[in-house]
């Protein structure tokens, strides 16, 4: 069976790298060329994503379609999701959703679920008064990623000076949003199968520095009973799109009371400790969900923790590395990237175990 993905970077390359051994072709399709899934055997086209030609030939190729990547241009999702050439999972629907965010949060609003408050920006509205408490992150709606295209907004002097220069077309939109103090953002990964059975690990805790990921721990120290909820209703979310395959879902914990925050269609970072966690990966869930398979009975995962490695130090930390490795506790994946650039996720480092056996130096990767 061939497999072709959208995208070619790093969760491409690690779903290749899962693929490939259970005896499947990996084929990528993106604008990059030296990519991350090249570089471990995935046949890679190297065209835009807005081409409709290159896709279908790219189509032609495979025997089904996935995504590493959901920021794909709407008129590519809608034609995927017309065209009769090869089965695709997840449906890009859940895509359209996931990378538009009033849509995304408009959906979870009516699936019943808590939310941080939030008003749909655009020319048309930017009259009406917003009834939501300042401070707030307003959020291009589309497109932003590791704090990017965000920017946080303490009181009106502010937002009307944002609003200046907030419209250079007619078409720019943003989404207002209530800043939530929150106490944890804890994460769940989930991979639904073709039969609607769920494998779930339950949650992850994260943290960031800079608006980027910096440390998974799991299992997240949380009272059992918000695990269960949030497992719930990461459940509840994939049901309603019908999904296929991992994907991952991002709460806000304040006051014991879950508010989510985002999902996204595909594996994600906070579930790379699953690679090392001694049961199966969030990759490998993904490569047996969309190819029709059974999920598996057995799924027993151990303490792990996961520390993103950056451009920023990239030398410096592969030192660093070098010397964890001599504890076999330790699993070094490196992305293959070109260039080290400050804030590029370049690899990440698992531990197997927990956060108090962890050597100090993990922190300083």
């Amino acid at each position: 069976m061939k497999i072709g993905v959208l995208g070619s970077g790093q969760l491409g390359q690690m779903m290749c790298l899962e693929a490939i051994p259970l005896g499947y072709e990996f084929y990528s399709y993106s604008p990059d060329p030296h990519s991350p899934s090249e570089k471990v055997g995935a046949k890679g086209t190297i065209a835009p994503y807005e081409s409709k030609k290159e896709i279908k030939t790219f189509l032609e190729q495979v025997d089904i379609l996935s995504f590493e990547f959901e920021n794909i241009p709407k008129p590519t999702l809608e034609y995927l999701n017309e065209q009769t050439i090869v089965n695709v999972f997840p449906p890009p629907k859940a895509l359209i959703i996931a990378q538009d965010r009033f849509l995304e949060k408009s959906h979870f609003r009516k699936l019943g679920f808590r939310t941080a408050e939030f008003f749909h920006l655009t020319k048309k509205t930017s009259h009406i008064e917003v009834a939501i408490e300042f401070p707030w992150i307003i959020k291009t709606l589309r497109f932003g990623y590791d704090g990017k295209g965000q920017v946080k907004i303490k009181n009106k002097t502010e937002y009307d000076a944002f609003l200046i220069s907030a419209f250079p077309s007619e078409s720019s939109e943003y989404l207002i949003e209530e800043v939530i103090p929150f106490q944890k953002e804890i994460s769940i990964i989930l991979t639904r199968f073709h039969n609607g059975d769920i494998v779930c690990y339950g949650a992850v805790e994260n943290e960031h520095k800079d608006h980027i990921l910096d440390l998974s721990i799991f299992p997240a120290r949380i009272p059992v009973s918000l695990n269960l909820e949030a497992i719930e209703m990461a459940s509840k979310l994939a049901e309603s799109l019908q999904y296929v395959g991992t994907m991952g879902v991002e709460f806000f914990l304040k006051d014991n009371l879950l508010y989510l925050n985002e999902f996204a269609p595909r594996p994600h970072n906070t579930g790379h400790y699953t690679q090392d966690c001694q049961s199966f990966s969030q990759f490998y869930l993904h490569v047996q969900a969309i190819t029709g398979k059974l999920p598996p009975t057995d799924v027993r995962p151990k303490p792990t923790l996961m520390k993103n490695i950056l451009g920023n130090s990239y030398q410096e930390s592969l030192k660093i590395a070098d010397e964890l490795l001599k504890d076999d506790r330790y699993r070094l994946h490196l992305y293959a990237k070109e260039d080290a650039k400050p804030g590029r996720k370049m690899g990440h480092m698992n531990f197997k175990g927990n956060l108090e056996e962890v050597n100090p130096l993990f922190h300083e990767l």
